[in-house]
């Protein structure tokens, strides 16, 4: 057992571990050179590589080397390591970088005080409690930012660090309990060091894998987004609008409604302010729309000038109260063009599935012929489906 938990070779075989690690993230960051956190993680899991075979040579090489520059290169390697994650998820401030260097800084400046640093016990507390802090920095800056942009790894990167925090904690409580000889001259042995050192290049192995992770999910999800949204006005698209519609129609088959718009004379705007002007028309209309449809309703553009807007919740009459006011915003609104201020208007045709039912294809004629009827009677209006429209007037709507 002594020999498997020999520590000098634990601490030649985490640095190994991290030098792979190291290695794998600087080639993923070389291919594509877009994630500056991977740049930052790899260069961390390299300064790591040197700093636990610096320490792990103690006696070998001098002491001051050994435990001075090795543990402040392992503490800045924890701060490179913070500064990926904030990179990663979008944070900055003025302090990052001083906060990056703060562990290596208080290092030294603990190894400027003797009296203390020559007790092996306090300066392995001192190099567990700042870990710990990085650690805990990370943990909540990723639990913070989950809800914004919700990726599996986030949570399971907490998790695994805070298994590795418990390992820290048990690390400085046991040196409280079974202190080592202040007056030890190479690296402590024991069944508890050589454990906490076999977890922490587990750690090292399984952090890098979730990093790699964050970044492989990141990348789906905004191929996924892509796929998804216009990219013109950032709605959602008409194949994910489909999908979302039909979901809901399937969960709650009785309830909610659907509202189609069309901006009014669009090919108008387009042939005398040209396609620039009619293009932030749509944008202009994308946003008030995604302001309405903020909560549980699903806002999409459909085709060139044409959206949707489904209310999962609310029946015809609400939905078509909502319209109007979509209306009454569009209305009020004030497109700058060379030639003046233009007001751009749009017409609404509202239908309810308690009113024509859960099929999707039924739904969307009888808002279409509803909105198609806003147009007939003069546009810049919201029409409701009338349930117990006569056949031939039907008719004349729908062929308008």
């Amino acid at each position: 057992m002594s020999v498997l938990l020999h520590v000098p070779s634990l601490l030649i075989a985490a640095a190994v571990a991290g030098g792979c690690v190291s290695a794998s993230h600087l080639l993923i960051w070389r291919a594509g050179r877009n994630e500056a956190a991977v740049l930052l993680w790899g260069t961390a899991y390299g300064v790591a590589t040197l700093a636990m075979t610096m320490v792990g040579l103690r006696g070998q090489i001098p002491a001051f080397l050994s435990i001075v520059v090795g543990n402040a290169l392992l503490l800045l390697a924890f701060g490179l390591v913070w500064l990926g994650y904030r990179r990663f998820i979008g944070k900055s401030g003025r302090g990052d970088r001083l906060f990056t260097l703060l562990g290596a800084i208080a290092w030294f400046a603990f190894a400027g005080a003797p009296q203390l640093f020559s007790d092996i016990n306090l300066r392995v507390q001192v190099v567990s409690a700042v870990q710990f802090a990085y650690l805990l920095a990370i943990a909540f800056d990723l639990f913070a930012h989950s809800r914004k942009e919700p990726l599996p790894a986030f949570l399971l990167t907490v998790a695994v660090i805070g298994v590795q925090e418990v390992l820290l904690v048990t690390r400085i409580i046991y040196l409280q309990l079974f202190p080592i000889d202040p007056a030890f001259d190479t690296l402590p042995t024991g069944l508890p060091i050589g454990l906490t050192l076999i977890g922490s290049t587990a750690f090292i192995v399984f952090f890098g894998l979730l990093q790699l992770a964050l970044v492989g999910q990141r990348s789906e999800r905004r191929f996924r987004v892509a796929a998804e949204t216009d990219g013109l006005t950032g709605l959602a698209n008409r194949r994910r609008f489909m999908n979302d519609v039909l979901t809901r129609l399937a969960a709650c088959p009785g309830r909610g409604a659907l509202v189609l718009f069309d901006l009014d004379h669009f090919k108008r705007i387009n042939d005398s302010h040209g396609h620039l002007m009619g293009d932030r028309a749509l944008v202009e209309f994308a946003g008030i729309l995604a302001n309405v449809a903020s909560g549980q309703a699903i806002a999409a553009r459909v085709g060139g000038e044409e959206f949707a807007l489904f209310f999962p919740d609310a029946d015809a009459a609400t939905a078509s109260d909502l319209a109007e006011g979509v209306r009454r915003l569009t209305g009020a609104f004030r497109l700058r063009t060379p030639s003046g201020a233009l007001r751009v208007t749009v017409s609404g045709g509202v239908a309810g599935v308690a009113d024509i039912g859960s099929d999707y294809e039924s739904l969307h004629s009888a808002a279409d012929t509803a909105l198609y009827a806003a147009k007939r009677e003069g546009r810049d209006r919201v029409v409701m489906h009338r349930r117990h429209l006569p056949p031939l007037q039907l008719a004349a709507v729908a062929s308008f």
